[in-house]
């Protein structure tokens, strides 16, 4: 389960999909937000963090959420 793994654990498991997903995605939605269920990999699309982590929340209510940042300098983070 995700909630036991460690930042870089939750990183490497989501970092493919974020390269995907800039690859398919950032040229039109540059800048926003995609927050990434591990286990399921599973993703969800916004500007604002907490909007979007309502609604990984609302689908995924016990998972730990990692957080990337749609551009080429991706800022990271993980959320409970």
């Amino acid at each position: 389960m995700s909630q036991n793994l460690s930042r870089d654990e939750l990183d490497q498991k989501c970092w493919p999909v974020f390269e995907r997903l800039l690859t398919e995605l950032g040229d039109r939605y540059r800048d926003w937000l995609v927050v990434i269920e591990p286990e399921s990999q599973e993703y969800f699309l916004g500007q604002d963090d907490y909007e979007i982590l309502a609604r990984a929340r609302k689908k995924h209510p016990r998972a730990v959420f990692f957080t990337y940042r749609l551009s080429d300098n991706p800022a990271v983070d993980n959320l409970c």
